[in-house]
């Protein structure tokens, strides 16, 4: 479907910049009410069930018990952070926080993110094409 390397391109920056945006908007959410969007309970079960599988595929990968122990709570704590963030961001949108913000203000932070999203993944790829094992 998607086999013009433009619009493949072009795809992933604008869901990057909506999930970015999204994100940003859930973490003001957040911080103006004081509040999780969602209850404790599923925080914390997002966060075990992230927790185990980073910690699993970080032994998987060669990292000896401790080392994915570790970065199994970061993998667990930062998917969690993200999924509550996105929580958040469609919350404070489905309420009217877009209207309250402005149009044009979050279509230029979705344009913005789309910018520095293909920069950080044109970085990266580059990064990782210079790597030598």
């Amino acid at each position: 479907m998607f086999e013009n390397p433009f619009v493949k391109t072009l795809a992933v920056a604008l869901l990057m910049g909506i999930f970015l945006v999204d994100m940003g908007l859930g973490l003001f959410d957040i911080f103006s009410s004081k509040s999780s969007p969602l209850p404790t309970a599923f925080v914390l079960m997002i966060f075990a069930v992230m927790f185990i599988g980073g910690m699993v595929f970080y032994e998987k990968q060669g990292l000896n018990t401790v080392s994915s122990l570790v970065a199994g709570a970061f993998a667990g704590f930062g998917l969690s952070f993200v999924f509550v963030t996105l929580v958040g961001g469609v919350q404070f949108a489905l309420g009217g926080g877009i209207s309250a913000l402005g149009w044009e203000q979050v279509i230029s932070a979705v344009a913005a993110c789309m910018i520095a999203g293909i920069i950080m993944i044109k970085a990266l790829s580059h990064k990782l094409e210079n790597h030598s094992y």
